[in-house]
């Protein structure tokens, strides 16, 4: 008889095994549909947005606008002291965990990092854009979108630290919305309703867009986290050894995705950055399908490995390479083939940039197949290895750029980006395999 209960009890352990297994595999495919959708959508609302800003104020004007935000970009990522990546690290372990106070105190710990320079910067950049436009940049036009766009960096980086805790406690859909769609549908909005006559108004709705998305990120994050009253003191040693090599990972890894752009803001003109810019913008829509990946696995990426599950984050983390390659390869496939008509969608001045957006997308689609390499590394606890590989990417991204785009203009600045994007990830592909044991591109047959 007591053989009999011990079967049935394991036999209902067996169901209810193979019952959490089911449900585990049934959000995996909810969440992975809804930010693949949201991804769409962020994707989408970022093309227009492009195409809309374009056509109301033209290659020049839309150049300066641009490139102030390419500055912005930089400046906030160094702001930001590699908070990102590090909340969606803690907030999605100790969320998994159910470790509620311990995640409320790694928030209020990186906001507190966080605005403190980011404040300091704004005030700098906004004291001295004119000479940072004039002497820096030759363009006395940048001025004043430059000015605007930098009282956006706070908005900017609060959205976003709140966009990637609400990644960490799985709320897919509202990170996903703040951190890619609020903010260019705000400004398609700004930009329909009260039309912009230069790029200075465009930057005033782009720091508005960037405040109302900060509102209601933190109004997600209240709503969703759940609340508790108890209080803990996190150990600031350990966010600060996570913080620092993902804060260098950071500023590199903007130098690798705005260098061209920054570099070219120095030797072209206003016109051929617009292009850039619109070009490296539509290329988003090749690696939209790996940001979405992203999304969802990257908290799984750090319990799985915390769990000692490596078998399983293989199989894993292969499986999501090969769905972002069969959904990139075909939008890769657009662009290389249609360029002219896809630039002509901007307006008329940006035909043009058609070489420049088939090499970007090159890159872009390399970026793709080699998988969440990035994701992988930092949520595994090697952030010091994304920090050498930016250092070392980061570097060859400036030298290239400066080079390049000093001979060859503005096409040379595409291929110096292109080269960039491209040598990081495979640098990273061959990290994974040293530190975790397997090959994400192993669908290529690379072993």
């Amino acid at each position: 008889m007591g053989f009999i209960a011990k079967l049935g009890q394991t036999k209902a352990y067996k169901r209810l095994k193979n019952i959490g297994k089911k449900e585990e595999n049934k959000e995996l495919l909810i969440h992975s549909l809804t930010a693949l959708i949201v991804r769409v959508c962020g994707a989408a609302a970022a093309f227009f947005m492009n195409i809309v800003v374009a056509r109301y104020l033209g290659a020049a004007e839309a150049g300066y606008f641009f490139l102030a935000i390419s500055i912005t970009a930089v400046l906030a990522s160094i702001g930001r002291i590699g908070a990102d990546q590090t909340i969606l690290r803690f907030v999605g372990i100790h969320n998994a965990m159910e470790e509620w106070p311990e995640m409320h105190g790694v928030m209020k710990k990186m906001i507190s990092w966080t605005y403190i320079p980011l404040v300091i910067l704004t005030a700098l950049v906004c004291i001295f854009a004119k000479p940072i436009a004039i002497h820096f940049f030759h363009k006395e036009e940048l001025q004043w979108p430059l000015f605007w766009t930098s009282l956006s960096m706070p908005f900017f980086a609060g959205y976003n630290v709140y966009g990637m805790a609400l990644q960490g406690i799985k709320k897919v859909f509202l990170s996903v919305t703040a951190l890619k769609i609020l903010t260019p549908v705000f400004l398609i909005l700004f930009v329909v309703i009260l039309p912009p006559k230069n790029s200075s108004d465009a930057s005033i709705y782009y720091a508005i867009a960037c405040l109302l998305n900060l509102f209601l990120g933190l109004f997600w994050w209240r709503r969703n986290a759940t609340p508790t009253k108890e209080k803990t003191v996190v150990n600031a040693s350990v966010l600060w050894q996570s913080c620092w090599p993902l804060w260098i990972t950071a500023i590199m890894q903007q130098l690798t995705i705005w260098g061209g752009q920054l570099t070219a803001g120095i030797f072209i003109s206003s016109d051929q950055v617009a292009q850039l810019a619109v070009a490296r913008n539509t290329t988003v829509l090749i690696v939209f399908i790996l940001m979405a990946v992203n999304n969802v696995s990257a908290p799984r990426f750090a319990a799985m490995y915390r769990q000692g599950q490596m078998i399983k984050l293989k199989k894993y983390a292969r499986n999501s390479t090969l769905l972002m390659t069969v959904v990139a390869l075909p939008i890769t496939l657009i662009i290389w083939f249609f360029p002219g008509y896809i630039m002509s969608l901007f307006g008329k001045d940006f035909v043009e940039g058609i070489w420049y957006l088939r090499i970007l997308a090159i890159g872009q689609f390399i970026n793709v197949i080699t998988g969440s390499v990035s994701s992988l590394l930092i949520m595994s606890g090697h952030e010091k290895d994304i920090k050498n590989l930016r250092l070392i990417n980061g570097f060859l991204a400036i030298v290239l750029a400066v080079v390049l785009t000093a001979f060859f203009g503005a096409i040379g600045s595409a291929i110096s980006s292109a080269v960039a994007t491209a040598s990081f990830n495979l640098m990273a592909v061959g990290m994974v395999k040293k530190r975790l044991g397997f090959n994400t591109m192993s669908l290529f047959g690379f072993s």
